[in-house]
């Protein structure tokens, strides 16, 4: 009876509430919805729905259209993570988070001496995984899916051929990262108009080798991009600059099928994604711990509020740091993490009135010590019988590694500085990590991202998810505390100032949006606060049961938009 009347309460709120003044309202459809980054990709997700595709074939579509139109955040040569939860309540994870080679090695980025280069992890052919956003899309495709992928990649070809104007947002990047996409003369050649210009605003940015690449993976299937010619034209040019894949790799690449992690807040069934990542465990983990804390009462935005949340951010991050890593090779004691019994000790570890900063992970119920030795993009998609998807896609930092491979319009992922590169320096988000995420051959490296569905009443309520490195941990957070707490409609919840804290550095960074008032008096509590900035870009989708009303937003703070019918 709660559950039911918490549902109620929080659809009533979604179809009546007034979006704040920075907020625009949601779009509306009756149907079906798809909410991505990026307005053409998300017209190709809409397209395939209205030719009979299901949410699966639809988040598959866009996500390849992303690849061409969103290249900087995702692609062919990146990886992704996939939470389905179909109409008849069975829930899935797809797992295509890229792996390090077989001849990678645990101290291979830790400098020799002053001269060795230090960004070895980050740019450059060194600092690509194992490509498996493909093999991802494809086995989701073949196990949920009602179209070939054929079929659905048709509106990615498209845009890498004819191309598209490049929009503000875009251009941003390309001047942000002007530098490193300037070293590698197959990225030069896309990207530079001179030796010194890249694309402007409005300038058509036209694929050919990526639309090759695509019609011969429409011909060939998945295998073309794990086998043959290929993956040999990535190989030998990786080897010519000094770096490690090799064909064996591609062709060992295997996504996985994982259960999804669940929880529960004030009612809601909480699915996320399991490791490798830990945005699902550590989302689930804080939910826990805020629960019993009465948000409510103390109001969104307030002193109150924030630090209890920024107490309970610490807690989860300090034990992500400890004990989150690929389950395939760390023992990740998940169930403790997520139970409400470990959630009432850190609970009970937070002060009201000061900020207490955790020496280190807590002790999750049934832990066994284990002895033996971005830039990121996200859709949502809902159909009319009520499958939904959830899909987040990366190739790390903007533009990954910087490296687009002659001939092939590829470009690498950086995800190798997602591992623990050396002990001793905290990765590009400033993360730390042990042993559980080390670099190993065939391993998967510890990711955030943090694709999720919340039902109620056993009918799908909200899919979310935001790209952010970390910060998409906290952002996902932060959006159903909004909702379920706060009572705020799903854009104003999505655009409402965020916060983060993730133990080390031990900071409080708050975005743009908070008064000097409320910084002060967290100063006042003990928290080093560190304010300006946005980030995040989530996008969403809602459902109101009672009305007929399906609801899609896009953050505020990106581009992208919301199409349904």
């Amino acid at each position: 009876m709660l559950r039911k009347t918490l549902a109620l309460v929080l659809i009533i709120a979604i179809a009546t509430s007034v979006a704040t003044p920075a907020s625009r309202r949601p779009v509306l459809a009756r149907r079906a919805m798809v909410v991505s980054a990026e307005p053409l990709a998300t017209q190709v997700g809409l397209s395939v729905l209205k030719r009979g595709g299901n949410a699966v074939d639809a988040a598959v579509a866009t996500a390849l259209a992303l690849g061409v139109t969103e290249g900087y955040s995702c692609g062919l040569g990146g990886g992704c993570f996939i939470l389905i939860r179909m109409a008849t309540g069975e829930a899935i994870a797809v797992d295509g988070r890229e792996i390090a080679p077989a001849r990678a090695t645990r101290s291979m980025y830790i400098p020799r001496d002053s001269l060795s280069p230090a960004d070895l992890s980050t740019t450059g052919v060194l600092a690509a995984g194992v490509p498996g956003h493909l093999a991802a899309l494809d086995l989701a495709l073949k196990t949920y899916g009602r179209l070939t992928l054929a079929q659905v990649i048709e509106g990615a070809i498209a845009l890498a051929d004819t191309g598209f104007p490049i929009s503000m947002f875009y251009w941003e990047r390309l001047d942000f990262n002007r530098d490193k996409l300037a070293k590698f003369p197959a990225t030069k050649s896309l990207f530079f108009t001179s030796d010194t210009s890249v694309l402007g605003w409005g300038d058509r940015l036209v694929q050919k080798d990526l639309a090759a690449t695509l019609r011969a993976v429409q011909k060939g299937g998945v295998d073309t991009f794990y086998s043959g010619p290929l993956p040999q034209m990535i190989v030998d040019y990786v080897k010519a600059e000094g770096g490690i894949l090799s064909a064996d790799d591609f062709v060992a690449y295997r996504p996985r099928l994982r259960t999804p992690v669940q929880g529960t807040y004030h009612g809601l069934q909480i699915l996320s994604m399991p490791p490798p990542s830990s945005g699902g465990i550590h989302l689930i983990e804080m939910l826990n711990i805020l629960e019993e804390i009465g948000l409510a009462y103390l109001g969104a935005g307030g002193v109150d509020a924030t630090h209890a949340m920024a107490e309970a951010m610490s807690r989860a991050f300090a034990d992500r740091a400890a004990y989150l890593g690929d389950p395939d090779f760390a023992n990740v004691p998940a169930e403790g993490l997520i139970s409400k019994e470990y959630a009432a000790q850190l609970r009970a570890g937070i002060q009201r009135w000061y900020h207490t900063m955790p020496e280190g992970p807590g002790i999750p119920p049934g832990w066994v010590a284990d002895t033996s030795a971005g830039q990121t993009t996200h859709l949502c998609v809902l159909d009319e019988d009520g499958n939904a998807v959830s899909l987040t896609a990366t190739i790390n930092t903007a533009f990954g590694s910087g490296v687009v491979v002659p001939g092939t319009g590829i470009l690498l992922n950086n995800e190798m500085d997602d591992f623990v590169t050396n002990p001793d320096v905290p990765n590009y988000f400033g993360l730390v990590g042990s042993e559980a995420n080390e670099i190993a051959p065939g391993k998967r490296p510890l990711s955030s991202m943090t694709p999720t569905i919340v039902a109620a009443d056993g009918k799908p309520f909200l899919v979310v998810g935001s790209p952010g490195g970390p910060r998409i941990i906290t952002t996902v957070l932060q959006i159903i505390v909004n909702i379920a707490d706060h009572g705020m409609g799903l854009q104003a919840a999505m655009d409402y100032p965020r916060i983060h804290q993730q133990w080390l550095p031990n900071k409080l960074y708050l975005e743009d949006g908070f008064s000097s008032d409320i910084a002060g008096q967290l100063r006042q509590r003990g928290h080093t606060i560190a304010c300006g900035g946005l980030w995040g870009g989530a996008t969403a989708i809602m459902v109101d049961h009672d009305r007929g009303l399906v609801l899609g937003a896009t953050d505020s703070r990106m581009e992208g938009a919301a199409f349904g019918y």
